[in-house]
């Protein structure tokens, strides 16, 4: 249960950030950041958090049924801006993808140490 509020915390906290801040970036991208700079300082994965990470890590191709959805019915929208949409992922996806595979070299490094 501290592990979910572990992450619950940070979740709370960059949305709060983003609105005081009037950020463009989501508050969930701040808190998933906040939360990393926490995790580099302590080293470490509290227990709780990692099980938790664990329990719900399944569950992630769950995420994916609204955006699919939308698909379906969005196919207008889909059709007059697809470019652009596939333009604007290919832009988010590619560093989303370097900083995980970076971070996870790193975990590994450490873990090796």
């Amino acid at each position: 249960m501290t592990g979910l509020l572990i992450l619950l915390f940070f979740l709370v906290t960059g949305n709060l950030l983003q609105s005081q801040l009037d950020s463009p970036v989501p508050g969930s991208i701040i808190g998933m950041l906040l939360l990393l700079v926490f995790l580099m300082i302590r080293g470490r994965a509290p227990e709780s958090l990692s099980q938790i990470s664990k329990t719900l890590s399944p569950l992630l191709p769950l995420f994916i049924i609204p955006v699919s959805v939308g698909i379906v019915t969005q196919k207008e929208l889909l059709a007059e801006n697809g470019i652009a949409l596939l333009v604007i992922m290919a832009v988010s996806i590619v560093p989303g993808a370097i900083v995980c595979a970076a971070i996870m070299k790193f975990g590994r490094q450490r873990d090796a140490e």
